[in-house]
């Protein structure tokens, strides 16, 4: 995996709003949690862990630009933040992990022989579930 970039770009208040209605009537069950003006705000302003912001930006980069690169890099990042995040006891770890499952889903469906990614994102959610449930 190649390293993390730095300050990846956000889009505009405006944009990160046409962003979460089309998530939330996209992946409406991912979008449960959600109070949109806090939401908006926390992912502007770089509230929320970056990681978190990251697979946000994932799944809905594409409602708002036609430039589907930068979903990948988006993913990527949000990926390697995620493996180096010390509060594994974080709800954002798991919201994030339904966030880039759907960005790998749509990269799967778009195209078939591109799930190695998606592959990737699995093993290490499982790897964290394995490390957070392992109390059981």
């Amino acid at each position: 995996m190649s390293e993390i970039q730095n300050e990846l770009p956000i889009p505009s208040r405006e944009d990160i709003e046409k962003m979460s209605f089309k998530l939330a009537q996209t992946y409406p069950n991912s979008m449960i949690p959600v109070q949109f003006p806090d939401f908006v705000d926390n992912i502007y302003n770089k509230v929320y862990p970056e990681y978190f912001i990251y697979a946000v930006l994932s799944a809905g980069i594409k409602h708002i630009s036609n430039d589907r690169s930068t979903e990948p890099i988006y993913a990527k990042n949000s990926l390697g933040l995620f493996k180096n995040e010390k509060d594994s006891s974080s709800p954002f770890i798991l919201w994030a992990c339904i966030f880039l499952i759907s960005y790998t889903v749509d990269v799967h469906d778009a195209k078939i022989n591109s799930f190695s990614q998606g592959n990737h994102i699995f093993h290490t959610f499982q790897q964290r579930s394995d490390h957070l449930f392992s109390f059981l």
